[in-house]
């Protein structure tokens, strides 16, 4: 038996950088996010603060793909070997014209695909079975800008290169 993966939006990817228009973001181009690992290491100094080059951090990911059109981005960053933006979004929620609302906090990812693989499995419910298709991407990251609420509705950037 197939295991049935989230659809809920705990954790969203949509594969541009928001903050240029974040109004804008349609609730169909949102990607369901079933899994992300990275670890970012900086030196710092005696008073904390952040020095020399940062190792390359690997961004890997796994989506739920509702049709192979969204995989189509992906695919293409991946042929063209340049940097690309992918905005990862937590308890997003949107408005009555199914665009961003609010989030709670979030990053912008810029960087290289480096690979992408798809699996694919299949599900029964009552309507009939239904195909779902996950992608595991791998981003080698540029840089990390990363969004939060620091009070109420106030919302703080970091940005890491």
């Amino acid at each position: 038996m197939a295991k049935l993966f989230s659809n809920e939006l705990k954790a969203i990817v949509v594969p541009e950088d928001f903050l240029e228009n974040p109004k804008n973001v349609l609730k169909e181009n949102c990607l369901v996010v079933q899994h992300f690992d990275y670890q970012a290491e900086h030196k710092r100094n005696s008073a904390g603060e952040v020095y020399g080059p940062t190792e390359p951090v690997m961004l890997k990911f796994t989506i739920r793909v509702n049709s192979p059109r969204h995989a189509r981005v992906f695919y293409s960053n991946l042929l063209s070997n340049a940097h690309s933006n992918y905005s990862f979004l937590f308890n997003a929620t949107f408005n009555s014209y199914q665009r961003l609302a609010d989030y709670e906090d979030g990053m912008v990812v810029n960087g290289y695909v480096l690979s992408v693989e798809e699996n694919y499995s299949a599900t029964r419910s009552i309507t009939g079975e239904e195909e779902q298709i996950l992608l595991d991407v791998t981003i080698l990251t540029r840089s990390v800008t990363y969004m939060g609420r620091e009070e109420q509705n106030n919302y703080k950037t970091i940005f890491i290169q």
